[in-house]
């Protein structure tokens, strides 16, 4: 068979097969790649605007169909005698599904469509398989988009597909190998994930697999707590009310829920289907992956109407995930044991993963890759049923806590066969460890209920609460977030160092190079010794051209064992720049002794290699690479420089296919420009795909040849379609640029750089004072706007103005033009443009609820029933807002009935308040999650004189609402406790209103002095404009 230990092409192409000789007892795993026709509902319609920082320099998609279409998609199978696993490189390289071949089932959730939905950070998502996530929190930035891909076959007869992108929020790249063995009944995943930043960014990584929902599901997560995203602790599995939560019907109430369950020291979790004695299972060594999540969708419509979105006809589905933190830790977790970490500079980080199912054994008590086992003991005799993995034949032996063995027999089975053998055991004792085909299995370590501490119990002084939660704001990439409570906790402790720390990042990222070194400065006046502040010390001094101050800095960090490796890998770079390349090459290498993955390195060390003509270290380096990091651009560049061919051009660009394929190519450059490799960097960027940015760059490289002027002009004539840049080097390139041409171009690139960079002034600056008159690319007259938003309102209108008739198809500018009439409370004018919009384009849901929102505002509550009767709305996770615009509108409409008397009417509205109409996107939730306090309390003004009992039992109703999610409705339930006569209970609501929302004080003191007048036109329009003036944020 063709064997190899890696596909140097990078090109799409098929592997042929040869099986392994007649006689071996498994074939070798086959690959193949072909196009596989699937029913799809695609998404489209990219937004041309620069995004907000949290997504920034990604664009989401917000175009998404109804209508499905028939679509090639490219597929990698792999494929033993057991399993058959199925990948999509284009879909952001999910495992589409892996298949039992001994079962004949699928034993992950297998989407019989493609049915892209609104639900990750970038919009588009699909439901099923599984999805490997890096980065921030939010599904990948590359989850429905092409990635790099190689399929090989491997010396020991296994087969890889090997899938890689760059992640441009954090400047990581991250590489998933997908392995099956030939002769296992699991496959792997390998993770191999690397920041070759000089600092520290955001560490977050999630496998969510999907699995399908099932009366029947139960959930095998050993431990006895949970914990949420707000690091809050539960109990597991049984839940202060009793119910079990490791079943799927014990979760039959509330909203959809995520349990981060911990509290064993357990390698494997996973999911078991009684009714047909079928399960599946993730195995990995604990230190690998700490997290273990499930997430189930409600079961009441709320979660329902997610199936019918997510997929035609394969039922809902669960996810089971496994991250490398406890939990996927957002805003409140800072108050929690479970804080956030961050990804240290030049940090590699490896682990695996292996997916396998079972049966025939029952709900599985231990699993390794041995296989799953069932164990049951009565009295002295010991029942072990086994589904194999690997095929058997050894003899099965069982000790005691203390080791002495108790039992054995001879087990021999082969995989996909399940067997039962029973042993004898002594009297008295307890099975601890099995030992079978040389691996020993612990039976105690899933019932162990560890000690680690789940909850604070002390609590966090202001400085404390601040410096965590600032720091880990940086750590979610939250700068905006981020600063204020940076800055405010060195108000009140300029001497803490996480504070500090936290003060140097941020300047840092603000490119304020001199004030990072301030604070750098005063850490090491509090001591000398602090790693991390030597190490940014010696970062930003080397960024300001102090070359001894920069060493000085990474040699005192390096005395710190956490830091050293950071430190070697940066004195290896500062010594290349230095042309020094024999110490270059020795700190490469003491590097790669504290960690062998070290990428920086070894890529410092194949150049140094090169360069000092040391072919046997250059030939080990790149050797490594390629095993480790086979998708790594670096090789196939170094092979064309060395080359000069077209072949080998033609090889590093057929490399990359991952979405933004320019931002992979610019990235490398950028890596050789900072090591003063310019030719190398020009070299990337004339032979790769271009935009504006990198022609600026190469002018810039250019600058002192007569080629500057050729590609200055190309870039000052070139549209930034698409183009946002986001990284730091880039800023010389285009304060260069400006000075050169002053065209609009630069500085608009070098205003979006400041934009995301935390400096709005200085953004709007350079957009105030470039060539505006001259421009006419709609996207910068909207950034301009938003710039100008807080600032100078009636020109951010103008500029939208513009930006509207420079491209008037595009419906986002009239979107952005009515929010600002609308934030300018120019309503009519607000309305206006949304009709407008609106009817050009009927069938875009966003513009109808923007139109209905508009009517609202401006009292239209007909027409505003009318849209929304006919709307067809799309959400994405988390949306209330169609909903919530429709039940303003009903309640708006029997208000104006019941002012007017017109009870019949009124009593319509409100029980059609009540429904919740699937075209609006929100599906019904349970009775108790309804929070129908609005509709219970204008009922009851309506039966007020009429009908005292009914008065009163709607009156109960409001005081029987558990959990009010609004401070309105903590306000109106006060107020019928009191009418009630519950006096303690209505203090205790004014109490929790007041704790609540105290910056509203005063406006709900006004308004229940208003409510107690009884004069409802008094109190009801202003009632709603609190509960109903806000819009959904989403999720990620």
């Amino acid at each position: 068979m063709i064997k190899s230990n890696r596909i140097k092409s990078l090109t799409c192409i098929v592997i042929a097969f040869l099986f392994a000789e007649h006689g071996l007892a498994q074939q070798a795993t086959k690959v193949e790649e072909g196009l596989v026709n699937m029913t799809t509902y695609p998404y489209s319609d990219p937004d041309p605007v620069a995004s907000n920082q949290k997504l920034y320099p990604y664009f989401r998609f917000d175009g998404f169909s109804n209508a499905p279409v028939q679509k090639s998609w490219k597929v990698v199978y792999l494929e033993n005698d057991y399993i058959k696993v199925q990948i999509i490189p284009e879909i952001g390289g999910k495992i589409w599904t892996a298949y039992d071949k001994v079962n004949k089932r699928d034993y992950l959730y297998n989407n019989g469509v493609v049915k892209f939905r609104d639900i990750a950070m970038r919009g588009p998502w699909t439901s099923g398989g599984i999805e490997a996530n890096y980065g921030v929190i939010g599904h990948t930035p590359n989850t429905s988009t092409p990635v790099d891909y190689l399929i090989q076959t491997n010396a020991d007869g296994s087969a890889s597909c090997i899938i890689h992108t760059l992640d441009l929020l954090s400047r990581t790249r991250w590489t998933l190998e997908i392995r099956l063995e030939k002769d296992k009944g699991y496959f792997t995943t390998k993770s191999f994930w690397s920041n070759s930043n000089p600092v520290e960014q955001p560490y977050y990584t999630w496998m969510n697999l999907g699995i399908p929902a099932a009366d029947d599901l139960h959930f095998v997560y050993p431990g006895h707590k949970y914990i949420g995203h707000d690091g809050e602790q539960h109990n597991w599995p049984i839940d202060e009310q009793g119910r079990d939560l490791s079943t799927f019907t014990g979760n039959a109430f509330g909203d959809s829920k995520s349990y981060h369950v911990l509290g064993a020291a357990s390698n494997t979790f996973g999911a078991y289907w009684s009714n047909s004695d079928f399960g599946m299972a993730r195995y990995a060594p604990r230190e690998d992956k700490l997290g273990k999540k499930i997430f189930l969708w409600a079961q009441s419509g709320a979660g329902q109407i997610w199936e019918d979105l997510l997929t035609d006809n394969s039922g809902q589905y669960v996810e089971i995930q496994s991250g490398r933190l406890f939990n996927q830790n957002m805003g409140r977790s800072s108050e929690t044991p479970f804080k956030q970490i961050g990804f240290q500079p030049y940090q590699t980080d490896r682990w695996e993963e292996s997916w396998l199912p079972y049966h025939g054994i029952g709900k599985a008590t231990a699993i390794n890759l041995v296989g799953a086992f069932s164990l049951t003991q009565s009295e002295q005799t010991l029942e072990v049923r086994i589904d194999p993995k690997q095929n058997i034949n050894d003899s099965l032996k069982v000790y005691n806590r203390t080791f002495k063995q108790i039992g054995g027999t001879r087990v021999d089975a082969k995989i996909g066969t399940p067997v039962s053998v029973k042993l004898s055991i002594e009297t008295g004792e307890s099975p601890s460890y099995i030992v079978l085909n040389g691996i020993q299995l612990d039976l105690e370590q899933d019932k162990y209920a560890l000690n680690r501490p789940v909850e604070l119990k002390v609590e966090l002084n202001e400085i404390d609460s601040l410096a965590y939660l600032g720091r880990d704001l940086l750590r979610f990439r939250l700068y905006n977030q981020a600063e204020p409570l940076i800055r405010k906790a060195y108000e009140l402790a300029p001497n803490n160092s996480t504070v500090l720390s936290s003060m140097i990042k941020l300047h840092w990222f603000r490119m304020e190079y001199e004030k990072a070194l301030v604070y750098a400065s005063r850490s090491l006046e509090l001591d000398t010794y602090d790693a991390e502040a030597n190490y940014y010390y010696g970062l930003i001094n080397e960024k300001l051209g102090n070359e001894y101050d920069a060493r000085d800095g990474y040699q005192v960090a390096s005395m710190d064992a956490a830091w050293r490796g950071s430190a070697f890998t940066a004195l290896a770079r500062i010594f290349f720049k230095a042309k020094d390349l024999i110490n270059a090459k020795s700190y490469a290498e003491k590097a790669l002794n504290l960690s062998k993955d070290n990428i920086e390195a070894l890529q410092i060390q194949y150049l140094t290699s090169t360069l000092l003509a040391d072919d046997s270290s250059k030939q080990s380096s790149k050797l490594t690479l390629e095993t480790i990091d086979p998708l790594n651009p670096f090789l196939n560049f170094e092979n064309l420089w060395q080359q000069k061919t077209v072949e080998a051009e033609k090889q590093f660009l057929a490399g990359v296919k991952q979405e933004m394929r320019i931002e992979a190519f610019l990235e490398l450059a950028i890596w050789y420009n900072s090591l003063n490799l310019f030719d190398r960097t020009a070299k990337i960027l004339e032979v790769a795909p271009k935009n504006t940015e990198t022609l600026y760059w190469l002018a810039w490289l250019k600058r002192d040849t007569p080629e500057a002027q050729t590609w200055l002009n190309q870039a000052d004539n070139s549209k930034p379609e698409f183009v946002f840049p986001f990284r730091e080097e880039s800023q010389p390139v285009f304060v260069w640029a400006t000075q050169k041409s002053g065209n609009w171009r630069s500085t608009y690139l070098q205003a979006l750089l400041f934009r995301y960079r935390n400096q709005s002034d200085k953004a709007l600056s350079l957009l105030q004072t470039s060539q505006s008159e001259r421009v006419d690319f709609a996207p910068y007259f909207v950034v301009r706007a938003e710039l100008e938003s807080n600032v100078n309102p009636k020109q951010a209108i103008e500029d939208l103005k513009l930006a509207a008739k420079m491209d008037s198809k595009e419906w986002r500018y009239g979107k952005l033009l009515s929010n600002q009439y609308r934030i300018q409370k120019e309503y009519k004018k607000a309305l206006e443009i949304a009709s407008d919009y609106y009817k050009t384009n009927p069938r875009n849901y966003i513009l109808g609820m923007n139109y209905c929102k508009m009517l609202l505002l401006n009292k239209d509550f007909v027409e505003a029933e009318n849209v929304l009767t006919n709307l067809e709305i799309l959400p994405f996770e988390g949306a209330t807002d169609g909903r919530r615009y429709y039940e303003q509108a009903k309640l708006m409409a029997a208000y104006n009935a019941l002012i007017k008397n017109n009870t019949k009417l009124a009593k319509k509205k409100l029980d059609e308040s009540r429904h919740w109409p699937k075209n609006l996107g929100v599906g019904e939730p349970y009775p108790d999650e309804k929070q129908e306090v609005l509709a219970d309390w204008l009922e009851s003004q309506l039966y007020k004189k009429q009908d005292p009992t009914k008065y009163k039992t709607l009156l109960e109703k409001v005081s029987n609402t558990k959990s009010v999610r609004s401070p309105v409705f903590l306000l109106l339930r006060a107020e019928a406790n009191n009418l009630l006569e519950k006096k303690d209970l209505a203090n205790k609501d004014l109490s929790d209103l007041m704790g609540r929302s105290s910056k509203f004080t005063t406006n709900f003191q006004d308004l229940s002095n208003e409510i107690k007048s009884g004069n409802i036109q008094n109190y009801w329009p202003k009632l709603l404009e609190l509960v109903y003036n806000q819009e959904d944020q989403r999720i990620f």
